[in-house]
């Protein structure tokens, strides 16, 4: 592992970093998400590597609809529902005037719906009456749309309805409601809000077409073997930077969806407990893993906090389950660029990327490029608490790292 390390360099590529470009810009402002993949890396890396695409951790679909885009056959998997079903929406056309007549059924007939209101717990506490009202009416207009490609796309627009009225901060990932005093001056008018998201989604899509492409999504776990047979020659992923208390947590940032869109996606339900099934959301016992950069900064956090050296060991032994299976698919020639964040625990800093490099070194991989960018567009706190204590905050990732490696 010395020699492995002895090589392994990093390289800052301006070229990369694409200020002034927001992640959000064409398909991808369809639905917020967090720490989405900035779509021209995406591109950019796809047009230096061919065959076929996987990404393990696809998130809201940026690299599958990138990779539609230049005609290649690509698998996406996810354990969020909510993901993937924004996934499949960004990825696919539309007939702008089926879109168009059905939105019109809803104008035409909504005030004779009669609302249809899921098991939301503290429904009442996350939702002002008005809100709950008219999010009941769309959703039971959405359960009478026949076509599956057509009610889908409606649902996306819904999801990030319901998250826009709700009673959460805006542009929190977790869930903090809003206090008293804003309580009484807020507002949310769920209709409005749901006819401009439509309006702004058919837009895009109708701008912004794409082909017809070869993709195939799941929802999958990663640390247990693939859903599909196909050997991959591209894998192109973001995965988790550590575990959802300390970083994005996705399953809050879904969850107001998730509730008010139960039983209709076609991907599955989730709740608020998806946190606990990500990577490093359960603790798990010390065995040793092939990462000397891992074993040092586990010492050095544990000498400061063993709770939370426990936590960073987890999310790294899920992570490593997920990578075998990973490299148990690859082609003879495969290549994968693993895109990762170096956040800070207890202040010390986690070189997530030499870590991810190991990692795959002793799967039988080679390290080729750790390729360095400055992140000035992706959607995730800029602040956090490393060391847990109250009031005490520092910077987090500001670069991202692309971390190469061949078979």
């Amino acid at each position: 592992m010395a020699k492995i390390m002895q090589n392994m360099f990093r390289t800052t590529q301006n070229i990369f970093d694409f200020k002034g470009i927001p992640a959000s810009n064409e398909r991808y402002g369809i639905h917020q998400y967090p720490a989405m993949l900035h779509y021209m890396l995406v591109r950019s890396l796809l047009k230096k590597y061919d065959g076929v695409v996987y990404d393990p951790f696809c998130g809201s679909g940026v690299v599958i609809t990138e990779a539609i885009k230049q005609n290649r056959k690509v698998y996406g998997t996810d354990i969020n529902p909510l993901a993937l079903l924004i996934a499949k929406v960004r990825s696919s056309n539309y007939d702008v005037d089926q879109l168009q007549n059905t939105f019109q059924q809803l104008k035409d007939n909504y005030n004779n719906l009669r609302p249809e209101i899921p098991a939301v717990k503290n429904l009442e506490y996350w939702f002002k009456p008005q809100v709950i009202n008219d999010l009941g009416k769309i959703r039971t207009f959405i359960t009478q749309i026949t076509d599956d490609k057509i009610r889908e796309f409606f649902l996306v627009v819904f999801s990030e309805t319901v998250r826009k009225v709700s009673n959460n901060k805006s542009g929190e990932f977790k869930r903090f409601r809003l206090n008293d005093e804003k309580l009484k001056v807020y507002k949310p008018d769920a209709l409005n809000t749901f006819v401009q998201l439509f309006k702004e989604y058919v837009e895009i899509v109708q701008k912004y077409k794409i082909p017809d492409g070869q993709f195939y999504l799941y929802l999958h776990d990663t640390r247990k073997p693939m859903p599909f047979d196909e050997k991959i020659d591209l894998v192109i992923t973001s995965p988790p930077y550590g575990d959802s208390r300390t970083t994005v947590a996705y399953g809050q940032f879904s969850s107001f969806s998730l509730d008010w869109i139960k039983g209709l996606n076609p991907f599955g339900d989730a709740d608020l407990s998806l946190d606990k099934e990500s990577l490093g959301g359960k603790k798990v016992d010390y065995i040793s893993l092939p990462s000397k950069k891992l074993n040092t900064v586990l010492e050095k956090i544990q000498s400061k906090t063993p709770v939370r050296a426990k936590e960073v060991y987890s999310f790294f032994y899920d992570l490593y389950l997920s990578s075998e299976q990973i490299v148990n698919i690859l082609s003879e020639h495969a290549t994968v660029c693993f895109i990762v964040g170096n956040r800070r625990v207890a202040d010390i800093e986690i070189p997530m990327d030499y870590i991810t490099a190991e990692l795959f070194t002793s799967l039988g991989l080679e390290c080729t490029d750790i390729l360095v960018r400055e992140i000035s567009n992706k959607r995730m706190p800029l602040l956090n608490s490393p060391t847990n204590i109250q009031g005490f905050k520092s910077s987090t990732m500001r670069k991202e790292y692309i971390v190469v490696c061949r078979r």
